[in-house]
């Protein structure tokens, strides 16, 4: 093959290794072994190549042979920004999106049933991640918090240095 590997995958680069040598009349055990290969994958490239008269193009994998995606780009975008505007503006009684609760709001909004697993493997692909929120109590004060620890929380650490243990 006079073409390096290059940007195929490993896998593409097997398969068509496999057909130049198949072409070139080697058997399903040696290409086998040469390839790294079982003899049945060498069978069906061979296979391939006889159906499209020996066109090492058909042993390149074709594109979208997964299943095709839950939700379009645009829906993504439209998902993406409801989280971040959070789940209270969503209709939600408090602002803590849970994957049941993404889950609940796909289904809602774009009839697309996913499972909570499925939506935790979405969101990196919207740029979110999959974890637990910092959230402050809306009772949270900076001031008070600074004060507690410059002056509460040092007098507590003295008490204890200077207290004897038995």
């Amino acid at each position: 093959m006079s073409k390096k590997q290059g940007s195929l995958s490993p896998q593409a680069f097997r398969r068509l290794q496999g057909g130049e040598l198949i072409l070139k009349g080697y058997d399903n055990e040696t290409i086998s072994d040469i390839v790294g290969v079982s003899i049945s994958s060498v069978n069906n490239w061979r296979k391939i190549l006889n159906e499209h008269n020996d066109d090492l193009c058909a042993l390149v994998r074709k594109t979208g042979s997964g299943r095709p995606p839950s939700l379009n780009a645009s829906q993504k975008q439209q998902l993406k920004q409801i989280l971040l505007d959070g789940a209270v503006a969503a209709g939600y009684p408090a602002e803590r999106w849970t994957s049941k609760i993404v889950a609940h709001l796909i289904k809602k909004q774009f009839g697309v049933a996913l499972a909570p697993r499925s939506v935790r493997d979405l969101l990196p692909t919207l740029g979110l991640s999959p974890q637990m929120p910092v959230v402050k109590s809306h009772k949270y004060n900076e001031i008070a918090a600074t004060k507690w620890a410059n002056h509460t929380w040092k007098q507590l650490k003295k008490k204890r240095k200077n207290s004897v243990s038995l």
